[in-house]
Parts: structure tokens; C-alpha cells; sequence
């Protein structure tokens, strides 16, 4: 299992823009400030934000993750990008499955 200090780390490199998992969408504009990721979904134009410790939690404690699991700890606002962002930094697979 990856480290909280190597998730952030993660976070920190993600790539300027990713799909979700779907590939219906896309989020870009990352920028870290203290536990708060702050993005944009491409189309529709929307501003997000997600807490980090929060997504490291929900990593942390599930084997398998996908929108359904996350939607539950997050009531649903942040559900698809979390995925999104957990396969971009490595730590789940296409599938849902825990990796790292």
C-alpha cells in the first residue's frame, strides 16, 4: 500500500489532464493547496474540489474502489473523479482493484 507522504506525492505529479474512467469525461487544472485538490471538469466547464486525506482514507481502507464506494464516505459529488484520479496516480486499477 502506497504511503500517505508518497499519495500526496502522487498527487502532486498527476498529469496535466485525465480521463475518467469512462473516458465520457475529463478533468485538468490540478492544483494542490494543503489537503484540497482543486480541479476543473473540461466539458461541461465546472470547478471542483476534493479533499485529499479523505480520497487517502477511502484508498487506504477498501480493497476495491469505484464510484459506488466512494459516493457512500463522499455523498456523491466527488465520486467519478475520485476514481479518475486514484487510477491516474496508480493506486487502483481499470477494474477497481487496490494496487501499490
Amino acid at each position: 500500500m502506497v504511503s500517505q507522504k508518497e499519495f500526496v506525492e502522487r498527487i502532486k505529479g498527476l498529469p496535466k489532464t485525465i480521463p475518467s474512467k469512462t473516458k465520457t469525461a475529463a478533468y485538468t487544472k490540478f492544483r494542490l493547496e494543503g489537503d484540497t485538490l482543486f480541479f476543473k471538469r473540461v466539458i461541461p466547464e465546472t470547478f471542483w474540489d476534493l479533499n485529499i486525506k479523505q480520497l487517502y482514507k477511502i484508498y487506504s481502507t477498501n480493497n476495491f474502489i469505484n464510484t459506488t464506494v466512494v459516493k457512500k464516505i463522499t455523498n456523491g459529488r466527488v465520486n467519478s473523479p475520485s476514481v479518475a484520479i486514484l487510477m491516474a496516480i496508480g493506486c487502483i486499477d481499470k477494474v477497481g482493484n487496490k494496487i501499490g
